[in-house]
């Protein structure tokens, strides 16, 4: 009997215990929850250009494809670039003026705060194109003709390009230029692309109309060899780009940002993966070992990965488009957005 009463007062405790519990957890309290966004809305739009505007780690990548005229109706690449992604650097050159593809790209520009460069490969035949055909003092000024005859006559060349460059940027309404300057590699062997000093004075002259000295929002981008800019010029510009490919660790992406030079802030560094490869688009790139993580895609190292010296400017991918083809949510770069830029909740 003494049991039995025992078990009736426990059930009896615990029976109001669990009843006061029940009654407190129905208390009508309002908990705070999560505002969602409805995607394509006005909030969702001005929050994404807030967040382009914002002080981050950006997605930088070279998208092919974007040069042809598309129509209405049909699905071009320019139609899915991620809302997310901070520059398109066009290396499928640019759409033509007042096409379908270049008022999608305008509709993009200002909606969502995406910004397009135009890519050039700054070899011989293409800033010879662009200054021979200027005209100076009622004449044509040969570019090539006066490399050697001192550096004034040089500056009217470098002038006749930028201006020229910067022309062609504002009738496009685009947001700067990437260029391609790979000297020692592309087989160009020319005074210009080979003289550091004097492409360091193109780029000055440069820095009047594109990147963070020019008083203008244009950006000025260097890929490739950036790091044979002297630092009196590479202050002028807005990011260099690595071409890291096939990055297997932290390490092998520290020593490449050391190897360059002491004037490149971390913030201002981006690196890039082949996804031109199918290990690139289809993987996420090669087998990359963080300390941490373990073996991961190498674009998402990239993502994680900074500088010892600071945090980084951002990561991209080459050939970005190749990624949509077979995965048509971007799988990789929504990762390496979201590892950079975790999304608050």
């Amino acid at each position: 009997m003494k049991t039995m009463n025992y078990l009736l007062y426990t059930c009896l405790f615990v029976g109001s215990i669990l009843l006061a519990a029940c009654e407190k957890q129905n208390i009508p309290v309002p908990e705070p929850v999560a505002k969602l966004v409805p995607v394509g809305s006005d909030e969702y739009y001005e929050n994404l250009r807030a967040y382009k505007r914002s002080d981050h780690q950006v997605y930088f990548g070279w998208w092919g494809g974007l040069g042809t005229p598309g129509s209405p109706g049909t699905v071009s690449v320019m139609d899915h670039i991620p809302d997310s992604v901070d520059i398109v650097s066009m290396w499928g050159g640019v759409p033509p003026f007042g096409s379908h593809n270049f008022e999608t790209m305008q509709r993009i520009r200002k909606q969502k705060g995406t910004r397009f460069v135009w890519v050039v490969f700054d070899n011989t035949a293409f800033l010879n194109s662009m200054a021979d055909t200027a005209k100076t003092l009622n004449s044509t000024y040969s570019f090539a003709d006066q490399y050697d005859k001192g550096d004034d006559q040089l500056n009217i060349g470098f002038e006749l390009i930028a201006t020229r460059l910067r022309d062609s940027i504002d009738k496009y309404q685009l947001d700067g230029l990437d260029l391609d300057h790979e000297p020692t590699v592309c087989g160009c062997n020319w005074g210009l692309l080979t003289d550091q000093r004097k492409y360091g004075m193109f780029i000055k002259v440069l820095s009047k109309y594109f990147g963070p000295l020019s008083g203008t929002d244009k950006l000025l981008i260097v890929d490739g060899e950036w790091s044979r800019i002297p630092a009196d010029a590479g202050v002028g510009l807005s990011y260099a780009v690595s071409q890291a490919y096939n990055t297997t660790g932290p390490g092998s992406l520290q020593n490449r940002y050391n190897a360059g030079v002491p004037w490149l802030l971390p913030h201002k560094y981006i690196v890039t993966e082949n996804f031109e490869e199918r290990v690139g688009w289809e993987l996420g790139g090669p087998n990359y070992t963080d300390p941490i993580r373990g073996v991961i895609p190498s674009l998402l190292g990239m993502a994680y990965w900074n500088p010892l010296q600071g945090r980084k400017g951002g990561a991209g991918t080459y050939h970005a488009e190749y990624e949509y083809a077979i995965n048509p949510d971007y799988r990789w770069t929504r990762q390496a957005i979201q590892i950079m830029n975790p999304a608050v909740h």
